[in-house]
């Protein structure tokens, strides 16, 4: 069975999944949660802990995430050094 990566975690000074950016993005382009949720398949209160910072996508569906919000995947993830630093 493969491991799927998640990114709520620092360490290491890998990505982590940057839920502000990933809520203004839906925001901005006029998404609810519940329309986000509804096209990614996946339930509101999914979309909402993600954003709360309860739990984070894996990388497939963050992946998922950045095709609905018309952004680079890289966009939906902050250097964790940077966060230590600011």
């Amino acid at each position: 069975m493969p491991v799927i990566a998640h990114f709520c975690t620092p360490g290491n000074g890998v990505a982590m999944f940057n839920r502000h950016f990933f809520a203004a993005r839906r925001a901005a382009l006029g998404l609810s949660v519940e329309a986000l949720a509804e096209e990614m398949r996946v339930a509101p209160s999914t979309v909402r802990r993600w954003e709360n910072g309860e739990t984070c996508p894996s990388l497939r569906t963050l992946t998922l995430a950045s095709r609905h919000l018309r952004i680079p995947v890289g966009s939906l993830m902050a250097d964790s050094e940077m966060k230590r630093t600011t």
